[in-house]
Order: C-alpha cells, then structure tokens, then sequence
C-alpha cells in the first residue's frame, strides 16, 4: 500500500494532474464566457421573436394577440417562480425591457414536450396578469454531436497531457536510476555521465555534476585505500623490528614486565594494521570464485578455539556460493564472531542458511545488543558504540561486515528476540544462480 501511494506522489502524477487542472480551467473559462454570450444572443433573439407579441398582449400595443401566447391571471399550476439571477431568463428580461416590455416577473414549467416560460406583465389598467410563451430558450438540450465533442476534447486533453508529462519526467526518471546504480554505502563504481536526448539542459548539467561527483569520489576511495595500505604495510617492519628487539632483551624480574608489555602492544598494533588491511581488501578483492559458504564458516569459527559451550555453528554440509571471494567471506563471519564474543555474552551460535531467493549468515549472542536506532550507524568506519568503549576494537568490523555484504548485493541487519541479539547477513542469489 505504501508503495502505491509512493507511486501517486510522483513528480508524473503532480504534473498530469496540474496540467490537467490548468486545462480543465480554461475550458472553464472559455465555456463561462462562450455561454454568457450565447445567453445574452439567445435573448436578443427571443426579445426580437416575442417583444411584439407581448406588447399586445399587455394592451400596450393595439394590436392582436397572436394564438401563441397563453394568458392566465394566477401562475399555472407546475410553473415555478425564477429570479432574474438565472443567466438566460437576466438575459431574457434585459432584452425584453428595452423593447418596452415591462416584465416583473418569471416562472418556469418545464413539463416535457411543451415547456413554457410565464412572464407577470403590468397590464395597460394597472392590473398584472402571466403570459406563457415557449420554453426552449431555457431547456438545455445536449445533442449527440455536443457530447461527442467534449469526449473527443476531453480524451485528446488527456493524451496530450499525458504525453507531454512522460516527455518532461522521462529524463528524471533515467537520472534517477543512473543515480540509484550506485548503491549507498558501496564502493563507487565508475559510470559515464548521464546523456538522454532530448533533456533539458538543466537535467543535463545534473547528470554533469553527477558524474564529476562520482568520479571524485571515486578518486578518493582509491586514494585512501592506498594510504591505508601503504601505512599499514610500512608499518609492520619498524614494529616487527621492536617485536624482535623486544624478545631479545636479557632476562630479568625487572625486564620480563616490561618486554611482555611491549609485545602485547606491538600486538595490538598488528591487530589494528590487519583490520586496515581487511577494511581495504573488502573494497578492492574482486568476486570470482565460487565459494562454499558452510565450509568458510566452519573454518572461520574453528580459527577462535573456543568450546562449544561457548561457540557452535550450525550449518549445511556444504552451500556453494557462485560470484563471491573465500577471504572476504571468511573475514565476515569472524569479525561478526569477534563482535559477538567481545561485546556480547556466550553462548554464540553461528548459524548459515538459504532459501530460494537468498543465503544468509548470522551470528546470535546473548548480549543486550545494540539499541534500536545505533545499527546503521556502528556500521560505519572507525565507529564504535557505546557499549564496547572500554574494549580494544578499532571500529573496522562491523564497516568491512557491510562493505563486504554490499558488493554481494546483500545487506546487514540487527534484531533482538527471545532474550538473545542476533546479526544477519542476507546475501541476494545472484541472476545466473537463480
């Protein structure tokens, strides 16, 4: 239903409906002022037919009364007294006054197949009396050719409206989904600028601006995945060198602490350069193999040495998985598996699945988890929530989880149900696989 109504407020609709709404009120306004001539004509032309004949009727001309006038001293029964606010009888009486009728007053009856127009005339003696006249003037009668006029007009309105709205949001249309080819979050992809003919030039410096976006963009991922990989990779000589010189200081009680703290360090270091390196491998390894995502998750969860008690895996004997890369999806499960085990609380269960449409990982604890509204946010370069301050981390996890899931077309999710937190990676089947 929402998608629906998504639908409705679109740019499209907005501008059918307001040409549709700026047609229909000239054709308003032209019919207003077509009708209020024809009226005023028509009463010309009634005054001019029956001016003579009511003047002798009134005994204001001595002439005789033609047989088509009716007289009556009281309004016929089925007439209905009218004001002169009605279009045609105002422009009836207008006419019929300057023609030296004194008309005060009108009915209607309106009685198929003879419909009459009473007029109360002040008689020559003062005295008023109803004379009847015919009633077509005020009868409206829409003719076959009438109406096939105005559903011809109207259905042309309509595709023409319809045609020249397509034409002014069909470009907005492709720049959008030039747009949406580019998914949030992913690493960018480098695209042409947009070109569609016939757009205006505005859409067309859009798509402009667009592509020099993307292509710096571009530029820089590619140059802070490279300083990311170069200060990683020059920096593990100097600390592999302090690691060494480390390990060769002489014993002693005052040395051990001292050498064991430097080493610990120098861990910590090399831990930090390893999540660097995961961060820019997620962007940059390419998907070209097909990979057993069961068996990448045994070993992944294997690679901790934790009991059972505390990490188990459940999954199928083996799920191949075309289009992917055994590294990155090995580096997945276990920075879910080290999130699971660093901030939440044992048991975790590793668990891997698919159904006809996609596969999915997930890892469970039975950790409070994250609140409600921080889960896109942790996920998130060098970010960390709130709960996991006090607990070495580089805020790289969670980011190359995403990143990772994102050019597998997939996504990350977080839930908490049955008092256990539980992260899910749902990775889409790919086209050929389905």
């Amino acid at each position: 239903m929402r998608r629906f109504l998504r639908r409705l407020d679109s740019l499209f609709l907005r501008l059918l409906i307001a040409q549709v709404v700026i047609a229909t009120s000239l054709l308003v306004l032209v019919g207003t002022i077509f009708v209020a001539d024809r009226n005023h004509v028509m009463g010309e032309l009634y005054a001019d037919h029956w001016a003579a004949a009511l003047a002798a009727a009134s005994g204001s001309v001595a002439t005789e009364v033609p047989q088509t006038i009716h007289r009556s001293a009281v309004l016929p029964k089925g007439a209905s007294t009218v004001g002169s606010e009605v279009p045609r009888i105002a422009a009836l009486r207008r006419a019929l006054v300057a023609r030296g009728v004194p008309v005060d007053q009108f009915a209607l009856a309106l009685a198929e197949p003879n419909p009459m127009i009473w007029l109360r005339v002040a008689q020559a003696d003062g005295s008023r009396q109803w004379l009847g006249i015919d009633g077509s003037i005020v009868v409206r009668d829409w003719s076959t050719r009438a109406i096939l006029a105005l559903v011809l007009g109207l259905t042309f309105l309509a595709a023409v409206s319809y045609v020249l709205t397509r034409w002014l949001t069909r470009p907005l249309e492709r720049l959008r989904s030039h747009m949406q080819a580019q998914s949030p979050g992913a690493p960018p992809v480098a695209q042409p600028a947009l070109t569609v003919a016939g757009a205006a030039p505005e859409i067309e410096q859009i798509g402009l601006a667009f592509a020099d976006l993307q292509e710096r963009q571009l530029r820089f991922e590619r140059e802070r995945a490279m300083l990311l990989a170069g200060v990683s990779h020059d920096l593990r000589s100097p600390l592999g060198r302090i690691r060494m010189a480390a390990e060769l200081l002489p014993e002693g009680a005052s040395i051990v602490a001292r050498r064991e703290a430097i080493i610990r360090n120098v861990k910590s270091c090399d831990r930090l350069i390893e999540s660097f390196l995961d961060f820019v491998r997620s962007g940059e390894l390419g998907f070209d193999e097909t990979v057993d995502l069961a068996a990448t998750a045994r070993s992944a969860t294997a690679s901790f040495g934790r009991p059972a008690g505390e990490l188990r895996i459940e999954a199928p004997s083996t799920l191949p998985w075309p289009h992917a890369n055994r590294l990155l999806i090995e580096r997945l499960v276990a920075n879910l598996v080290d999130n699971a085990l660093k901030h939440g609380e044992a048991p975790v269960t590793v668990r891997v699945g698919e159904d006809p449409e996609a596969a999915w990982l997930e890892v469970e604890d039975a950790g409070t988890g994250l609140a409600p509204d921080a889960g896109a946010q942790v996920q998130e370069a060098f970010v960390r929530g709130d709960a996991s301050r006090g607990t070495p981390g580089t805020g790289l996890g969670l980011a190359v989880v995403r990143q990772v899931a994102q050019r597998l077309g997939g996504s990350v999710s977080f839930a908490r149900a049955s008092g256990r937190h539980r992260v899910r990676v749902t990775l889409a089947r790919p086209a050929a696989a389905v």
